[in-house]
C-alpha cells in the first residue's frame, strides 16, 4: 500500500498578480487554470498566466451553447486542443478520455489511476475532469483515495478511486504532464495569433451547430438567448464572466506583442476596446436585481454591448490578418495548420 501527496502543490503560494488574475475565475475550472498551477509548481514557466493562456491559443476560443449554460465554458474537443495547448509551450503530455457508460470503462479507470499515481510519484500533479478541470496532488492506496483541488483553491477534496470518471456528465478525462523543453516564445506568440484567426473562423466539428455556436456566431447566439429570455441568469452570468476575463487576458497578452509586426498596434487597440466593452457588460450583469429579474431595458443594454463586442472582435481578427498576411496566406484553405 502506497501513498503520496504533494503538499507544496496544494498550498502553492499565489503571487498577488496571479491572485488578481484568477480572482473572478473561481468556479469556472478551466484547463489553463489547472495547467498553469502545475507549470508554476514545477518551475516550468515564469511567465504570467495571461501569457500562457495566449501562447496556448486557448484564450481565443469562443463557444457557447444556445441556452447559455455553464457547459459553454468547457465545450470543445479536449483531446485535440489540450494536447496542442501543451505542445505549443513545450510540454509533452499523455492523456486519455472517454465515456463512463462504456463497458470497457473499468479497465480505463484502472489504467488512469496507475498513470495518475505514477505522475504524482514523479512530483508532477495531474489534470482531471471532475465536473470541471481540477488538479490531482496526491493519493492513498490504503484509503483508496485521490486528493484533488480546484485550480485556484487550496482545499483538498477526497475522490474515491472508484469515483474517478463518474461525473454528473458521462465524460472522463485526465492528462499527465511528462516533460518540458524550451521554446521560442515569440515564434509561439506569432503562431498563437494565427490560431486565433482559425478559432474565430472555424466551427468546432465536435459540436452540433444546432446546439452550439462558435466565433462570430456565438455573439449572435448570446444575443438571441438574451432576447428570448429562455436562460438561467446565474449560468448566463458565469458564462459572460468567464469570457469577460478571457477577453481581459487577450488584451493583456497582445499588449506585449507589439514588436511582432508594424501592424500590431491595430490588434492591440481592438482587443483593448473589446476588454473594455466586456467590463461595461459585466457592470450590468453584476447588477443582480436588474439582471436576475431580466428587466427588459437592462437586458437590451447588455445585448447592445454584446453586439458591439462581436463587431470589435471581428475587427481584431481582421487586424491580425493584416499584420501577418503572408503567413496566413501560405496556409491556403487551412490556417490552422502549423
Amino acid at each position: 500500500m502506497r501513498s503520496k501527496i504533494l503538499p507544496d502543490l496544494i498550498r502553492f503560494p499565489q503571487t498577488e498578480n496571479l491572485a488578481d488574475e484568477q480572482r473572478s475565475w473561481s468556479g469556472a475550472g478551466s484547463y489553463i487554470d489547472a495547467m498553469y498551477r502545475i507549470l508554476m509548481h514545477k518551475q516550468w514557466t515564469d511567465l504570467p498566466r495571461h501569457m500562457i493562456a495566449g501562447m496556448t491559443a486557448s484564450v481565443f476560443r469562443l463557444v457557447v451553447d444556445r441556452r447559455l449554460t455553464t457547459e459553454s465554458i468547457s465545450a470543445y474537443n479536449w483531446m485535440a486542443e489540450n494536447f496542442v495547448a501543451a505542445d505549443f509551450i513545450g510540454v509533452t503530455t499523455g492523456q486519455h478520455g472517454g465515456f463512463s457508460f462504456e463497458p470497457t470503462f473499468p479497465l480505463y479507470q484502472k489504467q488512469a489511476l496507475l498513470d495518475i499515481k505514477a505522475s504524482i510519484d514523479r512530483g508532477v500533479g495531474a489534470i482531471l475532469w471532475h465536473d470541471q478541470f481540477v488538479i490531482c496532488a496526491g493519493y492513498d492506496d490504503g484509503e483508496q483515495m485521490l486528493f484533488i483541488c480546484e485550480s485556484q483553491e487550496n482545499e483538498v477534496i477526497c475522490l474515491p478511486y472508484d469515483s474517478f470518471g463518474r461525473n454528473s456528465t458521462p465524460y472522463w478525462y485526465y492528462q499527465i504532464l511528462e516533460s518540458h523543453t524550451t521554446v521560442d516564445v515569440w515564434e509561439v506568440c506569432k503562431e498563437s495569433l494565427i490560431q486565433a484567426v482559425y478559432k474565430w473562423e472555424t466551427h468546432d466539428y465536435m459540436l452540433p451547430p444546432q446546439d452550439y455556436a462558435c466565433g462570430p456566431a456565438a455573439y449572435a447566439a448570446i444575443a438571441d438567448a438574451l432576447q428570448s429570455g429562455v436562460y438561467e441568469t446565474n449560468q448566463a452570468a458565469m458564462v459572460l464572466r468567464y469570457y469577460a476575463n478571457s477577453r481581459k487576458d487577450m488584451a493583456s497578452y497582445v499588449a506585449e506583442l507589439g514588436h511582432l509586426s508594424n501592424q500590431m498596434n491595430h490588434v492591440v487597440q481592438a482587443y483593448a476596446l473589446l476588454a473594455d466593452l466586456y467590463a461595461q457588460m459585466m457592470e450590468k450583469v453584476e447588477d443582480s436585481t436588474a439582471w436576475d429579474t431580466k428587466q427588459p431595458g437592462h437586458v437590451l443594454r447588455v445585448i447592445h454591448l454584446i453586439e458591439q463586442a462581436g463587431e470589435t472582435e471581428q475587427r481584431a481578427i481582421d487586424a491580425i490578418k493584416l499584420a501577418f498576411p503572408e503567413t496566413i496566406g501560405n496556409r491556403f484553405e487551412d490556417i490552422g495548420l502549423r
